[in-house]
């Protein structure tokens, strides 16, 4: 930005001093000159400030070009080289002047960057094939940026953190089984960021995390695993099935015996309401046969008798006519014969 505006800061005394300092004056001598008055000549010292301030404004101009002002961003550090030989020490954020055509300046990111890394292709204990992708965080240590760029350059990511963690699945991934795999994401994940951080360190990279974002098998083991998952809810639902038989099977024996046991019951109740009842009717007839004499019998039978009948003549030697009981509703022998009135 300020080298821009330098150039343009060139480029206005440039128009001046050619416009005010050259053109201008000699433009009125030559309308003056037209006009008859040919003995009016251009001031030699406009000429001469015209001429030195031309100049002055393409010098200006052409060090505004060439940029002798740089800005290091805040967040990064700068590493300066004379005709591309790295300096030792870096600039850190700020302005800074260079000089120009001699000095270029790199700008270096030394904050936390994350990157992805690319699916890599390992095997299992059981040489089965599983595919794994992840995500570093990392910064650049700013003292030694200078040495970083002449040993590696900018695109250090691609150059020796790429193969550096391609080489720690390869040789790690081989020691777990698959399930361990899937189980001990973490502890790969701590063993890959210790391991890289040694690695990269020698380049002063810092690695700050490491994220393993996926974990994936080949197609057909994918499938096997997918196919058993699916056996076992089939068989879960087959279990909560004849779970859920048992159950009511159990509930309707509950039913069918709690059934039983209150028809034996009502059985037992209604026998001893039976049994009761009887020797009620029983206690009952032997009452009343006790309290049954003579007189009373006699006094049944008289209010049994006919209206109709008023005389009636009984043998001598008999109480009766007939015999009250069969009166009472019992079968009796015929009356003797009697004389009638």
């Amino acid at each position: 930005m300020l080298n821009l505006f330098v150039i343009l800061f060139g480029v206005l005394i440039l128009l001046l001093s050619v416009g005010l300092g050259i053109v201008m004056p000699i433009s009125r001598t030559a309308a003056a000159v037209s006009r008859g008055r040919d003995d009016r000549a251009v001031p030699r010292s406009h000429l001469v400030r015209g001429v030195v301030g031309s100049i002055l404004g393409f010098a200006v101009l052409v060090i505004g070009i060439s940029g002798p002002f740089v800005e290091v961003p805040a967040g990064n550090v700068g590493v300066a080289t004379n005709f591309g030989q790295v300096q030792v020490g870096t600039l850190q954020p700020g302005l800074h002047v260079i000089m120009p055509i001699v000095q270029q300046v790199v700008n270096v990111d030394t904050r936390v960057q994350p990157h992805q890394f690319q699916e890599i292709d390992a095997a299992s204990k059981e040489l089965q094939t599983v595919k794994l992708t992840g995500t570093m965080n990392y910064h650049i240590d700013g003292q030694f940026a200078s040495d970083l760029y002449q040993r590696v350059g900018t695109d250090f990511a691609a150059k020796i953190i790429d193969p550096a963690f391609n080489d720690f699945i390869k040789t790690v991934v081989p020691d777990y089984s698959v399930n361990d795999i899937l189980a001990k994401r973490d502890e790969i994940r701590s063993l890959a960021k210790t391991q890289l951080a040694a690695n990269l360190s020698q380049y002063h990279i810092v690695v700050d995390d490491i994220y393993i974002a996926n974990i994936a098998f080949s197609d057909a083991f994918q499938g096997a695993i997918e196919d058993k998952q699916v056996a076992q809810q089939q068989v879960q639902t087959e279990q909560q099935i004849l779970a859920q038989k048992q159950i009511q099977a159990q509930q309707a024996v509950a039913a069918a015996q709690g059934q039983a046991d209150a028809n034996v019951t009502l059985a037992k109740g209604q026998a001893q309401a039976t049994i009761q009842l009887a020797n009620g009717q029983a206690q009952a007839n032997a009452t009343l046969n006790a309290s049954l004499s003579d007189k009373i019998l006699q006094y049944q039978y008289i209010q049994k008798l006919s209206d109709k009948i008023s005389v009636m003549l009984l043998p001598s030697g008999n109480g009766t006519i007939f015999d009250l009981k069969s009166l009472l509703g019992q079968t009796a022998p015929s009356p003797s014969p009697s004389a009638a009135p």
